[in-house]
């Protein structure tokens, strides 16, 4: 049997279409019979149980990936989330925290002695005490915002943040009889050649730096391991490092990854030509 180049096998995916699920009244039926496997019992549930009324009312769109006959090979589903960064006062150490609020006190009663005495110690280095004072007048300014505002209950303040978009609900179909195609796995065909596109269509229209999402921790390390390192090799995800999720009670156990839409557009490309270099 001849071999089937990478650009047909990249055609092969296109044979799939994405519905998103409350605009089809028989999707009602088809997910009744949808089956997870083990370790995506929950996503079973979810898809079964509550995706229709998440659709419905706006919570997340819930996308079907068909292919040629209707058959379910997988959904997903998409909401939009929010990334932000911890103001660097609360990422200090106890300690640093009473000196920065020492300092603050210093800058509200005008005691420029006391702040030249501390800013001259040997405290800690110079280009540390420069990042203690910037903290002190940062969260001075903070605070006299909140005052004059006065919505310090019912906002988070946060350093920095960033739109996102969650990819959430990520399952196959494991009764669907064509997983892999010419040795690519469906997940990897279906996220780079229909979820990227849509992503990248919805970024077109609304400002959205990430996407991200959390790998799930059903079942023992070793597993949790490869659903990490699959996401991060094949799906091209990293680990947050600088940056906070937000992060409901039911990912608990889950591991957040982050990927910049802007890198969206080269990966979708370079994945392909890693796969014809394997292959």
């Amino acid at each position: 049997m001849f071999e089937i180049g990478i650009i047909d096998k990249r055609e092969l995916f296109k044979t799939f279409y994405l519905e998103r699920l409350t605009l089809n009244e028989e999707n009602i039926q088809l997910i009744s019979q949808f089956k997870a496997t083990d370790e995506g019992k929950n996503l079973e549930t979810y898809l079964k149980d509550k995706a229709w009324e998440a659709d419905l009312e706006g919570e997340s769109r819930v996308y079907l990936v068909k292919d040629e006959s209707d058959s379910i090979a997988l959904f997903f589903s998409l909401k939009c989330g929010l990334l932000y960064k911890k103001y660097q006062y609360d990422e200090l150490d106890e300690e640093k925290r009473e000196f920065v609020d020492v300092l603050i006190d210093a800058i509200q009663n005008g005691d420029d002695e006391l702040l030249t005495e501390y800013y001259t110690s040997e405290l800690c280095t110079e280009s540390e005490m420069d990042q203690l004072f910037d903290i002190a007048y940062s969260r001075l300014e903070l605070r006299m915002e909140e005052q004059v505002l006065q919505d310090g209950n019912y906002t988070l303040k946060v350093e920095e943040s960033y739109s996102a978009i969650e990819i959430q609900h990520f399952c196959k179909n494991s009764l669907y009889n064509l997983r892999d195609r010419e040795g690519i796995s469906l997940g990897f065909g279906v996220f780079w050649e229909l979820i990227v596109p849509l992503i990248c269509e919805i970024t077109e229209r609304v400002g959205c730096k990430y996407i991200y999402l959390f790998a799930a921790d059903q079942t023992d390390d070793e597993e949790v391991r490869r659903l990490v390192q699959y996401y991060k090799n094949e799906l091209k995800f990293t680990d947050v490092e600088d940056m906070m999720l937000i992060k409901p009670y039911y990912d608990t156990d889950c591991l957040g990854l982050i990927q910049s839409v802007s890198d969206l557009y080269y990966h979708r490309e370079a994945v392909w030509e890693e796969f014809a270099d394997v292959g």
